[in-house]
């Protein structure tokens, strides 16, 4: 890429960044909206960085958008007390309520929180089995997929793994698909790098189970032990070493196309080469 050549000078334009001064690996930089921030040198070089995040932040939500149960009825954004922004919505049962702009747009928020208590109502009066195994099934993928505080989240969650829409905030579909539980079984996923969704599920023995976790482990186990320690060259990789492990995986796997990895994982074409080249 002809951007990783570019020098950076004072005064310089990478993008909506205006270069002010440098300070050693990092470099002073303007947005044009105003906004100071420290940045990587590599990072404007190589492209992944030109502007302070106002670009994306201006990405609007018109007033009548739906979001399942939710309609969007103000465009003003507020910002919430980690600094996310919020907008103000009205949901289908009549609560007005500010929720995650980001939350809307990934749809992990589809109501005021109706949803799921309508779900667990319907659960309890119609399906009976809000204490069987496969209730407690239920909320056990969305909390290894969700729950950043659970000891799976890292081997789930952590790696893109989702539970279908269908399945979220539904338990009788989910019930519906997989059907009874088995005596002694669990569930767990046909092809392991896909999400929690109807058709890549199954009931399965315990043991066969606990064998998949063991072996997940011992796979994380032998990368994180046999992963050589980076290589500092002019071009540093500025990623973080999960993501470094994923793209390493996906090489040996036969994944060959640099750019889909960097899209992937979004990050730089330059930096996905360099992890093959100075980590395999």
């Amino acid at each position: 890429m002809e951007t990783t050549k570019r020098i950076i000078n004072i005064s310089g334009k990478f993008g909506s960044w205006t270069v002010l001064e440098k300070q050693g690996k990092q470099v002073l930089c303007k947005c044009d909206c105003g906004t100071q921030k420290l940045v990587y040198s590599h990072t404007l070089t190589n492209g992944r960085s030109t502007n302070c995040g106002c670009k994306k932040r201006k990405e609007s939500i018109p007033v009548g958008a739906n979001f399942g149960r939710l309609t969007v009825i103000s465009d003003i954004e507020v910002k919430g007390k980690r600094g996310e922004l919020l907008l103000l919505t009205l949901c289908r049962c009549g609560t007005q309520k500010y929720v995650s702009k980001n939350s809307l747009k990934r749809g992990l928020t589809q109501s005021c929180g109706c949803l799921q208590r309508d779900s667990l109502k319907t659960d309890k009066t119609i399906h009976g089995h809000c204490k069987s195994h496969e209730y407690n099934s239920w909320l056990h993928i969305k909390r290894i997929c969700y729950n950043k505080n659970h000891h799976q989240y890292k081997y789930h969650g952590g790696c893109g793994i989702e539970v279908d829409a269908s399945w979220r905030d539904n338990f009788t579909q989910f019930l519906k698909d997989m059907g009874l539980a088995p005596e002694g079984t669990v569930i767990s996923r046909i092809d392991q790098e896909s999400d929690f969704a109807p058709g890549n599920c199954l009931w399965i023995p315990r043991k066969e189970h606990y064998r998949q976790i063991h072996v997940l482990r011992r796979k994380e186990l032998f990368i994180s032990q046999t992963l050589p320690k980076p290589v500092v060259t002019n071009s540093e990789i500025n990623v973080s070493p999960n993501i470094v492990r994923a793209i390493i995986k996906d090489h040996a796997n036969g994944e060959a196309n640099m750019n889909k990895l960097a899209t992937q994982y979004k990050i730089s074409t330059q930096d996905a080469i360099n992890i093959i080249l100075h980590h395999v």
